[in-house]
């Protein structure tokens, strides 16, 4: 079953990237759950939305071009953390239906070993319930640095998903994972490097 589709979004240009501490204050207001899960019956409940995580072995992503498995400061290519993300979830098809969508902030810092001013980054969103994954897509986000800057905050393009829905499977039953996709190099970086 796939649960994912895309729903197209006019093009953003880059902006500065917030300070640390700024990320740090937004993001867990952003994590926790989907924000405005609507209904557009005044008198019905508003309908429990999935919950949301990062993926904490995928929260970072970090470019070595070929020496990805010998990380050198001097090669690094790009360098990327999920600053935040958001959504909405509404009841759909008669109740049936979940309709969510969601979008990644991305920070991306541009490195030395970097050639151009742009740049693609893969990320991934994925639908999980039980602990089981039930779908997960694998997204490509462009980051364009302007000539006099190395740091881009990339809005991802919204995601939409339908998730079945019943009276015993309702919608806080999935969870929704997002994350880099990385190599197996990167993997293994990212665990031995980052603390969570």
């Amino acid at each position: 079953m796939n649960v994912l589709h895309t729903v197209r979004a006019r093009r953003r240009q880059p902006r500065p990237v917030p300070s640390r501490a700024a990320l740090w204050i937004a993001l867990p207001l952003a994590v926790g759950g989907l924000a405005g899960c609507e209904n557009d019956d005044p008198n019905a409940f508003a309908p429990a939305c999935a919950q949301v995580g990062i993926l904490g072995d995928a929260a970072d992503y970090s470019d070595y071009g070929a020496s990805e498995s010998q990380p050198d400061l001097a090669k690094l290519v790009a360098h990327g953390s999920i600053a935040g993300v958001s959504g909405h979830c509404s009841a759909a098809a008669r109740g049936t239906q979940l309709h969510t969508e969601i979008r990644l902030d991305l920070a991306i810092t541009r490195g030395p070993a970097a050639q151009g001013h742009t740049l693609d980054v893969p990320y991934f969103i994925a639908v999980t319930r039980d602990g089981q994954v039930i779908s997960k897509q694998t997204l490509v986000a462009q980051a364009q640095f302007p000539d006099n800057g190395d740091r881009v905050l990339v809005r991802t393009d919204p995601l939409a998903l339908d998730l079945p829905v019943t009276r015993a499977r309702p919608g806080d039953s999935y969870r929704i994972e997002v994350g880099f996709q990385l190599s197996a190099d990167q993997l293994a970086y990212n665990r031995a490097h980052i603390s969570h």
